[in-house]
């Protein structure tokens, strides 16, 4: 029961934020912006058919082409919105759960109670992943109504991005949690995900390129290797997304974007295959060495708070 209350607790202190209302309210006008979109034979309505733009992109003899709509709904929106910006706004929400109850005062109460430091440190974690849990069911609830209802495409398939996006939170939120631990600072928690982030993409994108771009890289062995080693240990946070669209039945991006200019169709043809490896990879790998190198750092974290005298 103490387990229970710690989580809820955790979980009213980010409601109390004005970023949970925030973020409810992005979702809500994303949805409506997709209502004000109709796919038609031959056409594109927007503002419930005010205006009209005539294409067949979206359709064939058959009706809509499903695997471009749930393209829109995942590419689109959902990585765009959820994967980044909602993703970021949770990341500043719960970087203060930590230092605020780690306070003189706040942290006396909280200890003084019968119950494992562990046990508290996972509360308060967990209360955390409950935020964003919440976030990403109403904003993929609202956006696969609206896509199954408005456009007539139901995605089944979608509504597993629900936990695809509480894992990619839970990459970086046990950083912030780390981090939060070690300076007690809600600014150096927030800062420091962020740019761990920026990290965790930019060794996949130097892997990606090495794989597909610049080959001749793979002589040098020993930097080859490396790089591959480093891909294994951080979270996949960039593979969230292929696995939403493997999941939902979405076309690749060599099939959901306009034809490109001759000048960039190299760029465009190796994003094609970058995407095709990561969607052909096993999500039990990506998924499973990420939380492997989460849970290695949440121990640590753990272990720190239970030695803290306060």
């Amino acid at each position: 029961m103490q387990y229970w209350a710690l989580l809820v607790d955790s979980f009213r202190e980010s409601r109390d934020r004005k970023i949970f209302w925030l973020m409810l309210v992005i979702s809500i006008m994303v949805a409506g912006a997709m209502l004000c979109v109709g796919f038609e034979p031959g056409k594109v309505t927007f503002l419930f058919g005010m205006w009209e733009h005539e294409t067949s992109y979206f359709t064939d003899v058959t009706g809509l082409k499903t695997d471009l709509i749930a393209g829109i709904v995942v590419d689109g929106i959902m990585d765009t919105v959820l994967g980044w910006i909602g993703v970021t706004l949770a990341i500043i929400a719960t970087a203060g759960l930590f230092p605020s109850w780690m306070e003189r005062g706040a942290i006396d109460v909280v200890v003084s109670k019968p119950i494992a430091r562990w046990e508290l440190f996972l509360g308060r974690y967990l209360g955390g992943l409950a935020f964003v849990l919440f976030q990403a069911t109403v904003f993929v609830l609202l956006t696969f109504l609206v896509a199954g209802v408005r456009w007539g495409t139901w995605l089944p398939g979608y509504l597993l991005a629900i936990p695809l996006v509480v894992l990619l939170f839970s990459y970086l939120y046990c950083v912030s949690v780390s981090v939060a631990v070690v300076f007690r600072s809600t600014v150096a928690a927030i800062l420091l995900t962020l740019v761990v982030w920026i990290s965790f993409t930019g060794v996949q994108t130097l892997d990606d390129l090495v794989t597909f771009k610049y080959t001749e890289w793979q002589e040098q062995r020993s930097v080859y290797r490396s790089v591959h080693l480093a891909r294994w240990i951080v979270p996949k946070t960039q593979d969230m997304t292929h696995i939403a669209k493997k999941w939902s039945g979405a076309a690749p991006v060599d099939e959901f974007l306009p034809e490109p200019a001759e000048e960039d169709r190299a760029n465009y043809e190796l994003a094609a295959r970058i995407e095709a490896a990561r969607m052909a990879l096993n999500p039990v790998y990506t998924i499973g060495s990420s939380l492997l190198f989460e849970v290695v750092l949440l121990i640590l974290a753990m272990w720190r708070f239970s030695r803290m005298d306060f």
